[in-house]
């Protein structure tokens, strides 16, 4: 009698630890910053949400430094199921919708962060997200409210102090060709070379100059090779989290509304520490490096570029309808 009162009390502890692990789910989020950085920080804080508000059911698995995959081998995985979640800047996605999105990356068309986001929730964004829906991949940051950078600069071996500095100057630039072309427009030589290599490139005088967001200048040195910093605000970035459709279909409704509202407060979080560290960096890299920070008027960067614009629209690089609603922010 007790070797089958032991027998069962086994089986019922199989079945219930069996259900305990049904219920729970590990969702796999890639993330192409590294340690430390204000992505670290946001995802930590959207695991926290994620696992507690769901009672432990869904678990979230930070995967940093693209160890799933580089962001256009990340983005398959998501549209086939085999990535849950990603995280990173809404260019990304411009291979998947081009006219939309590669809209918000070309310099001075959209002038901040306030106008980015009322360009993200117009009827014309909306097709660009059911675009992206359609290719299996759900944006979960529907606030669009990680401001990215907190800015734009140049970090280059001379000064650039107006847009006439900005002629000759070779300048490192991520393989997208309307970008290229605007800043060939601007009097620039692009010179495409890995984000990597972008260090040795100045310091061996492939570059004089790099564009990115301020809060990745300090951890990649920039400043020892390239001391002046101009602000140059060039366009305003976001940062979403986006799920696998067919990932998001498997989920409770309850979870699905979970997951929202923690990106959205993990954006809040990215935006904050983002540009609560600009300061600290800038300080730094001015006593580290001599670093000179320069502001611009960064309307006479858009004037020079408006007859650009307009070519890109005759050369269906942007479409009419987003020109227009993206001039109707201005």
């Amino acid at each position: 009698m007790k070797d089958t009162l032991r027998i069962l009390a086994a089986l019922l502890l199989s079945v219930f630890l069996t259900a305990g692990a049904q219920a729970q789910r590990v969702l796999k989020l890639n993330e192409s910053l590294g340690p430390g950085s204000p992505e670290e920080v946001a995802l930590l804080q959207f695991k926290k949400l994620v696992e507690e508000g769901s009672k432990g059911e869904l678990q979230i698995a930070i995967h940093l430094q693209d160890a799933l995959g580089k962001p256009d081998t990340a983005l398959e995985s998501l549209m086939t199921g085999s990535l849950d979640l990603y995280s990173g800047a809404l260019e990304y996605y411009a291979q998947i919708v081009p006219q939309e999105i590669n809209a918000i990356s070309i310099p001075y068309l959209i002038p901040n962060h306030d106008a980015l986001r009322k360009y993200l929730r117009s009827e014309v964004f909306k097709g660009a997200e059911k675009k992206l829906l359609d290719r299996g991949i759900r944006v979960l940051s529907t606030e669009y409210n990680a401001d990215r950078g907190p800015y734009r600069v140049l970090v280059s071996s001379r000064p650039v102090r107006t847009v006439d500095d900005v002629n000759g100057l070779k300048l490192r630039v991520f393989p997208n060709d309307v970008y290229i072309r605007a800043w060939k427009a601007l009097g620039s030589v692009p010179v495409q070379i890995a984000w990597t290599e972008t260090y040795l490139g100045i310091r061996q005088g492939v570059v004089n100059a790099v564009t990115a967001p301020l809060a990745l200048v300090r951890s990649m040195k920039f400043t020892e090779v390239a001391p002046y910093i101009t602000e140059i605000k060039e366009y305003p970035q976001t940062w979403p989290i986006t799920i696998s459709e067919k990932i998001w279909q498997k989920l409770k409704p309850e979870h699905q509304q979970l997951l929202v509202r923690a990106a959205n407060e993990a954006g809040k979080v990215y935006a904050k520490t983002t540009l609560d560290r600009a300061q600290g960096d800038i300080d730094f890299m001015k006593a580290a490096n001599k670093a000179e920070v320069i502001a611009v008027d960064t309307t006479t960067f858009r004037r020079k570029l408006e007859p650009f614009y307009e070519s890109l629209v005759k050369d269906n690089l942007l479409s009419q309808a987003v020109y227009d609603a993206v001039k109707s922010l201005n």
